[in-house]
């Protein structure tokens, strides 16, 4: 099988019902559905993280951004960012033979070895925090070529940049990723689009995203690319203040799986399936998959799991236990249809634990921890010699940058 050309299009705070595909009725997705109709709908995809930066770490390393003890979100005047020696999927596909480009919000660290063209990417056009910094630079590699970019046109300028570099690459293969501002708030959006959606500010925002991908994939098609590209679509985390989580409990920045259940779509025409694929999956299980379709031999040390044969139309894999964290504590663990909360937030000792069957109780409402101590016991003790290994890096790597 020849390797497929990736494009990676992320959201930031995109709630899982928020497109058609998951059922929304008054957000039209039309491009989403149409990767939709020819691919796979991942239907219980959990983001890497409840929060921006620890989600991102992961999708682009295979590795919990606790071990790199990360912040929830990046900013100006901090230091902290994905470390010189994290192994990102940009540098591992670079190494056989891929042209990479980030266009968008990185939230990875700004400081000298934690820039986007620092960790494998060639090429690099937009912001290095998220909207919810002002003022806003945009940039050009390393340089700030616009002081405020106005949010309502970073769809347009991320999505133009990003066809100048598939053209540039046409012959293949390539990376590209496509990380949105939005509809992180503000909900702010180019004029054409204001009304456009049954679902206020946000919903509009949802809607020129869709709009922009469609760009995308028209150009993809006039460029003859579509059947050689594998396209996927998901988001950083759940939605925070507005979106649909399909009536799930919770919200970012909770591991409640309306905080973090993601959508995932993924269509590679010549190649998918079209699938709805039930088993509880992780966004750290990325970089080990396009490793896997790449040639790539995955490092050692990763936390994600290869699902290449579901994104290459194979019989889907099955997976292991999805951990969850909020910021650096590991406070729940989905397996098939068990959810074990051990903690809310940083707060290891209230209510806990809770056991839910997300299967029957998708709001998880019901605590089933005194009818099944013994599921509570099986999953806990992995969930706790998880924790300690990720503490245990954090600490060391800690030590070793203060000292």
């Amino acid at each position: 099988m020849v390797p497929p050309n990736v494009v990676v299009v992320l959201a930031d705070d995109l709630g899982v019902g928020d497109l058609s595909p998951y059922g929304s009725r008054l957000i039209r997705t039309p491009a989403m559905t149409r990767l939709a109709a020819n691919g796979v709908v991942c239907e219980a995809m959990y983001a890497a993280a409840s929060t921006d930066t620890p989600s991102r770490a992961g999708l682009l390393t295979g590795r919990y951004g606790a071990r790199y003890g990360l912040p929830a979100s990046t900013g100006p005047g901090t230091d902290a960012g994905l470390p010189p020696d994290a192994v990102t999927v940009a540098k591992l596909l670079g190494s056989a033979g891929y042209a990479t480009g980030l266009f968008g919000q990185w939230r990875l660290g700004a400081q000298p070895g934690r820039h986007p063209l620092d960790h494998g990417f060639g090429r690099f056009e937009g912001t290095l925090y998220g909207t919810d910094v002002t003022p806003l630079a945009w940039y050009e590699g390393r340089k700030a070529v616009v002081d405020d970019a106005d949010p309502a046109q970073s769809a347009r300028h991320l999505t133009d940049a990003a066809l100048d570099f598939v053209d540039d690459h046409r012959d293949g293969p390539f990376l590209a990723v496509l990380s949105h501002l939005g509809p992180h708030a503000p909900y702010r959006v180019e004029p054409r689009f204001h009304g456009a959606s049954a679902a206020g500010a946000y919903g509009d925002l949802v809607e020129q995203l869709d709009h922009y991908l469609g760009v995308l994939l028209r150009h993809l098609d006039r460029r003859r690319l579509t059947r050689r590209t594998l396209v996927i679509v998901t988001s950083d985390n759940g939605p925070r203040y507005e979106g649909r989580t399909q009536e799930r409990r919770g919200r970012k920045p909770e591991v409640f799986d309306g905080g973090v259940r993601v959508p995932f779509l993924a269509s590679w025409p010549s190649v998918t399936r079209r699938t709805r694929d039930a088993t509880p999956r992780s966004l750290l299980d990325l970089t080990p998959s396009l490793c896997a379709l790449a040639g790539v031999g995955p490092p050692d040390g990763l936390d994600g799991e290869d699902m290449s044969a579901l994104l290459s139309g194979r019989p889907s894999p099955g997976r292991g236990p999805v951990y969850l964290f909020f910021d650096q504590w590991l406070n729940a663990v989905r397996s098939d249809r068990w959810k074990l909360h051990v903690a809310f937030g940083a707060d290891r000792t209230a209510y806990m634990p809770q056991l839910f069957d997300v299967t029957a109780d998708v709001r998880e409402a019901y605590n089933l921890a005194a009818l099944h101590p013994g599921v509570v016991e099986r999953l806990r003790g992995p969930l706790e010699e998880l924790r300690d290994d990720v503490a245990a890096e954090a600490a060391a790597r800690k030590e070793t940058t203060t000292v």
